[in-house]
């Protein structure tokens, strides 16, 4: 197993038993994520995931993989059902084994793949002005947790959800205590007056080829030296208005030298997201415009180099955790590049047309464009599995 410093609210492990009800972040965090005018800090955040862990041990573990530039811990949270956490390290090394070609045959392979666990990465908080990442992790981690049902079962059964709640928990403390300082006051939408990373501030997602930061170092080892997760998502805000989000598949230029293979599952689970957006109702999807895949440095684009299925999506902000309604008048005609931004197309299947936007808006949007990355893995376990040895 990876040397991590478990956090030990593992109540079985001690004997005591688990708490009848996991708690809501609500119950932890005194409001609900996405409430208007709030922001949890690193704080809150890791205190929800630490009461959670402590209420679900058999569902949940809590590993700190390091520390910031300023010494705040990052966690990792492990999501799965309780058989797997048992056998983690056997799921880990089946990962592993596949990922580096370490399988001898076919059949070895196949039947790895067969018996092992699809491993997802989800991260939040990168940028942290993009505040509703963040504040979403606990949202994800309640419902994969206790969620019930046959599709939440089916993911806890095939999936090892590897969740960070945030990747920059010294960005997230300056943008959550500025923008609690100026709430409900003339200055609640002003900037943070500094650089949101001791060093690097937005550009923190450009150094994933160079990792001259602990926190992209941190991460970097998590991925490609410990865990090989077969997807890694990547949460940002936001699209070019008025979209309410941006999901794969990418625009072009395509990087050459991504396989072929790794393209088409990043479509693929792209898909797999504009399709659920479209069932649940919630407008304003586009694709194949702005974000393309050719640029090597960010960290949706560096696993694609190492054969894992790499998404971004960029959800709508308006300003931090203050709500804004729009007007039908105030939504253009077209898109910068000259698609329609009022009627249907293929890159943009329900157009948004105003209404009122907070924070819960993207909050609810990242759980679904969530919950359409794990329910493929869960379905297609196995042939993401293979899939990582083939390449």
């Amino acid at each position: 197993m990876p040397r991590y410093r478990f956090v030990l609210f593992l109540a079985l492990a001690a004997g005591v038993a688990p708490a009848a009800n996991p708690p809501t972040p609500s119950e932890v965090l005194g409001f609900t994520p996405g409430d208007d005018y709030h922001l949890a800090d690193h704080a809150q955040i890791t205190k929800y995931f630490q009461a959670l862990a402590a209420a679900a041990p058999d569902r949940m573990r809590l590993l700190e993989i390091g520390k910031s530039e300023l010494g705040k811990p990052i966690w990792m949270a492990v999501i799965s059902a309780p058989e797997n956490l048992q056998q983690l390290e056997r799921y880990r090394r089946a990962g592993e084994t596949l990922a580096l070609g370490r399988a001898a045959t076919d059949q070895q392979a196949a039947e790895l793949a067969s018996q092992g666990r699809a491993i997802v990465w989800i991260d939040s908080g990168l940028h942290a002005s993009e505040v509703a990442c963040a504040q979403h992790s606990p949202e994800l981690a309640y419902r994969i947790v206790t969620g019930t049902g046959p599709e939440i079962e089916k993911i806890r059964r095939q999936v090892i959800l590897l969740q960070v709640p945030s990747i920059n928990p010294d960005g997230l403390d300056w943008i959550a205590h500025w923008y609690t300082s100026n709430a409900r006051t003339p200055y609640e939408r002003a900037p943070l007056p500094w650089l949101y990373h001791k060093y690097a501030g937005h550009d923190n997602n450009r150094d994933w080829f160079a990792l001259n930061l602990a926190e992209t170092r941190h991460v970097t080892r998590a991925l490609y030296h410990q865990w090989f997760p077969q997807i890694v998502y990547n949460h940002h805000q936001a699209p070019p208005f008025p979209a309410r989000i941006f999901v794969p598949p990418y625009a072009e230029p395509l990087n050459p030298h991504i396989p072929s293979a790794v393209m088409q599952g990043i479509g693929m689970l792209g898909l797999a997201m504009s399709e659920r957006f479209a069932r649940e109702g919630k407008p304003g999807v586009l694709s194949y415009k702005t974000y393309d895949a050719w640029w090597n440095g960010g960290l949706r684009s560096t696993p694609a180099f190492h054969n894992m299925h790499g998404l971004l999506t960029e959800t709508a902000l308006y300003s931090f955790a203050t709500p804004r309604t729009y007007k039908l008048d105030e939504i253009p005609e077209r898109f910068p590049d000259g698609l329609s931004a009022r009627e249907p197309s293929i890159f943009y299947q329900r157009p948004f047309l105003g209404g009122r936007w907070g924070l819960r808006d993207p909050i609810e949007y990242m759980l679904t464009a969530d919950m359409a990355v794990l329910s493929l893995a869960a379905d297609r376990a196995s042939d993401f599995l293979l899939k990582s040895w083939q390449l």
